[in-house]
C-alpha cells in the first residue's frame, strides 16, 4: 500500500480549501535522461463557475527543459485522484465519458469511458504528436498543448492530476517522483434549478401581454372579462428563471384553473388577437425558450376563476408554484344597478363629487380624482359579478330645479372600487331653493323590454354662503391625553346645512394639544368633525381650562370659541386624601368616646 507523508497530506488539504487554485510541483530529478523534455505541466481551469450538468474545461500547457529538436519520448497523462489521495469530503463521480480536445491535433479524440473509477487515466499527448511539431519540442517556453472537458454529475470537489510520463522504463501509469506533475482542485457547485423561486410572472387583462421579465407589481389591478367562450380575457407572461436568477430553457410550465374559465399554455403571446383557453389545465413541456404564456378565456359561466401557475425543473422534475391570479367572468346582461351616495346637499349651480375614471376616495372633499364621487353606481349580473364598460347609463331627475344634471364615468382598474363601478358627479339647479328636495335614479337598458333601474337617491338643495357656524368639544372636561372630537357646523341663510364641499376653517387651541389640530377641510351634511373611532387630536397634558378657536367662513369672518378643561389629577388625589384624613379623625374620636364610656383607659 502506498504511504502518503504528512507533508503531502497538508498539501492536499490546502488544495481542497483553495477551490480552483492550481498548484504545480516539479521534482528536482524530473526525467533528467531526456535533454529537451518537459519540466512542468501548466494547467488552468477555463470554466469560471463549474456547476453540475455543465462542461468544465481544463487548458493544459507544458514548459520544456531546453531549446532544440529533441523528441518527446513519453506522453502527458491525466487522472482524477482517488484512493488514498481523495481529499476531505470524499470521491465525487463524473459523467461516463470525457471527450478530449474536441478533435484537436494536440490531443486527438481519446476519451475516458470509466471516469467514475478512481485513478482512471487519460493519455493526453503522446510522443511524436502533431501538436509538438512532429515529435520535437520547439523552445523552452510554455507551449499550449490543448484542452479537455468533463461534465460533473454531482456537486463537490474534484481533484485532477496531470503529469508527464517520464522515460523511466515504467510500464504502468503510476505517478512517481521522476515526473513533472500538477494537481488541480476544481470545486463544482450544484446545478441551478427552476425551483429556486426566481421565475417571474406578469398578468394583464385583455389581449396584450406584458414584456417578459416583469414582476407581479406590473399586474393589472383588475383582471376581468366577459364569460363568453372563444376570446382571451387575460394573459400571463411567465419567464422561467433558475435558482441563480438566470433565464432557463427546457422547463415545463403548467396552468390550472378552478372556478369559471379555461386555460392554455404555449410559447406565443399572439398579442392583439389572443388565444382562447381550451382546458381546465394545460402544460407547455420542455420550453425551447425561457418564456411561456398562459391564456385565459371564459367557459360560458359567470364567476371567479383562480389560475395557479407552476414550473417543473427539467432535471430534478421538482415542481414549484410560481403564483396565482384571479379572473372575474361576467355576463353582459345587467341584473342589478345599485346607487350609493356620498354627498346629497347640493349647492345651486355647483358640481359636487368626482366623476373621473379614477376617484381615489380620499378623506378630504374634492371634485378631482383625489376625492369621492357624489354617487357610486355598481352594475352586476345575475351571479353577482360586476359588469364594466357600460356606456349608456342614464339618469331620471324628478325636479330639475333642484338637480340640473349628473355626469357618469366608468371607473378603471386604478379606482378605489375598480372596474364595474361608475362614478357620478351631481350639479345643482341654477336657481335652486335651499331645503327643497328631489330624487334621482339611474337606469340601463339591456333591451327595449328590459330596463334596469337603480334605487332612488334623495338630494337637498343647499346654500353656498355660510350664515352661521358653531365649534364644540364632545366633553366639558377631559383627563390629560384623552382623545377629543372637535365638531364644526355650518348653516346657510335658511338655517339648513351648508352645501357639501363648502370650506370649513382650521382650529387652534389655547394650550398645546396632542396629535394634530383640525386643519381646514370641507363641510358634508353641514358638519366637519374629527373622528371618534380614529382620533387625531388629544387633550393637553396640563390641567385647567383651555379653549378652541376658529375664524368663520361667513362674510364677517366671525371668531368662534369653545371651552373645556383638563382635570388636574394631582388636585383630585389631594382632595381624596383630605377626605380620607377627615374620616380617620372622625373614627378616632368615635373610638375614644366608646373607650371612655366603657371605662377603658
Amino acid at each position: 500500500m502506498k504511504t502518503i507523508s504528512l507533508k503531502k497530506r497538508i498539501a492536499f488539504v490546502a488544495i481542497a480549501a483553495l477551490g480552483s487554485t492550481l498548484v504545480a510541483s516539479v521534482p528536482a530529478n524530473a526525467d533528467a535522461t531526456v535533454a529537451a523534455d518537459i519540466t512542468a505541466v501548466n494547467a488552468t481551469v477555463a470554466t469560471s463557475a463549474p456547476a453540475v450538468g455543465a462542461a468544465v474545461t481544463v487548458n493544459v500547457g507544458v514548459t520544456t527543459a531546453a531549446t532544440g529538436g529533441s523528441a518527446l519520448t513519453a506522453p502527458i497523462k491525466a487522472a482524477f485522484i482517488g484512493a488514498t489521495d481523495t481529499p476531505t469530503g470524499g470521491w465525487v463521480s463524473v459523467s461516463a465519458a470525457i471527450t478530449v480536445g474536441g478533435g484537436s491535433a494536440s490531443f486527438g479524440t481519446t476519451a475516458i469511458t470509466t471516469a467514475s473509477a478512481a485513478g482512471a487515466t487519460l493519455s493526453l499527448l503522446s510522443a511524436g504528436s502533431a501538436g509538438f511539431a512532429a515529435g520535437t519540442i520547439a523552445s523552452s517556453t510554455t507551449t499550449g498543448a490543448g484542452s479537455f472537458s468533463f461534465t460533473p454529475t454531482k456537486a463537490g470537489t474534484y481533484v485532477l492530476s496531470i503529469w508527464h510520463e517520464a522515460s523511466d522504463g515504467a510500464t504502468t501509469d503510476a505517478i512517481n517522483s521522476n515526473e513533472a506533475r500538477q494537481t488541480v482542485s476544481i470545486t463544482v457547485a450544484a446545478a441551478a434549478t427552476a425551483t429556486g423561486g426566481t421565475t417571474r410572472m406578469v398578468v394583464k387583462s385583455g389581449l396584450t401581454s406584458a414584456a417578459a421579465g416583469g414582476t407581479r407589481a406590473d399586474d393589472d389591478l383588475a383582471i376581468i372579462g366577459s364569460r363568453t367562450i372563444g376570446t382571451q380575457r387575460a394573459i400571463a407572461t411567465v419567464q422561467v428563471r433558475n435558482s441563480s436568477g438566470d433565464t432557463m430553457i427546457g422547463a415545463s410550465v403548467t396552468a390550472s384553473i378552478t372556478g369559471a374559465g379555461l386555460v392554455v399554455v404555449n410559447s406565443t403571446a399572439a398579442d392583439g388577437t389572443g388565444t382562447a383557453g381550451t382546458a381546465r389545465s394545460s402544460t407547455a413541456a420542455a420550453l425551447a425558450g425561457s418564456t411561456a404564456y398562459v391564456h385565459v378565456s371564459g367557459d360560458g359561466s359567470s364567476g371567479a376563476g383562480v389560475v395557479t401557475v407552476t414550473v417543473t425543473d427539467p432535471v430534478t422534475a421538482a415542481t414549484t408554484t410560481i403564483g396565482t391570479f384571479t379572473v372575474t367572468f361576467y355576463s353582459t346582461t345587467v341584473a342589478t344597478l345599485t346607487a350609493t351616495a356620498n354627498y346629497v346637499n347640493i349647492g345651486s349651480g355647483v358640481t359636487t363629487g368626482c366623476s373621473s375614471v379614477t376617484c381615489l376616495g380620499g378623506s378630504s372633499y374634492s371634485t378631482g380624482s383625489a376625492g369621492k364621487a357624489a354617487v357610486v353606481l355598481v352594475a352586476k349580473d345575475s351571479s353577482g359579478m360586476v359588469i364594466p364598460n357600460l356606456t349608456t347609463i342614464y339618469n331620471t331627475i324628478a325636479d330639475a330645479t333642484v338637480i340640473g344634471t349628473t355626469t357618469i364615468t366608468g371607473a378603471n382598474g386604478n379606482d378605489t372600487n375598480g372596474l364595474g363601478y361608475y362614478n357620478v358627479s351631481v350639479t345643482g339647479g341654477a336657481s335652486s331653493t335651499s331645503g327643497k328636495t328631489t330624487t334621482v335614479t339611474w337606469s340601463y337598458a339591456n333591451s327595449a323590454t328590459s330596463i334596469i333601474t337603480s334605487n332612488a337617491i334623495t338630494f337637498t338643495a343647499a346654500g353656498t354662503t355660510i350664515a352661521k357656524e358653531t365649534l364644540a368639544f364632545d366633553k366639558t372636561s377631559y383627563v390629560a391625553g384623552d382623545p377629543m372630537v372637535i365638531t364644526r357646523t355650518a348653516t346657510d341663510a335658511a338655517g339648513n346645512p351648508i352645501a357639501d364641499g363648502t370650506a370649513s376653517p382650521a382650529v387652534t387651541f389655547s394650550k398645546t394639544v396632542g396629535g394634530t389640530a383640525p386643519a381646514a377641510s370641507a363641510y358634508v351634511a353641514g358638519k366637519s368633525a374629527t373622528s371618534a373611532t380614529a382620533p387625531t387630536v388629544f387633550a393637553p397634558v396640563t390641567g385647567g381650562a383651555f379653549t378652541a378657536q376658529m375664524t368663520g367662513g361667513d362674510t364677517a369672518a366671525t371668531k368662534y370659541t369653545a371651552s373645556s378643561s383638563v382635570v388636574d389629577g394631582n388636585a383630585a388625589l389631594l382632595t381624596q386624601i383630605d377626605a380620607l384624613n377627615a374620616k380617620i379623625v372622625a373614627l378616632n374620636a368615635l373610638i375614644a368616646k366608646i373607650m371612655k364610656k366603657l371605662g377603658v383607659k
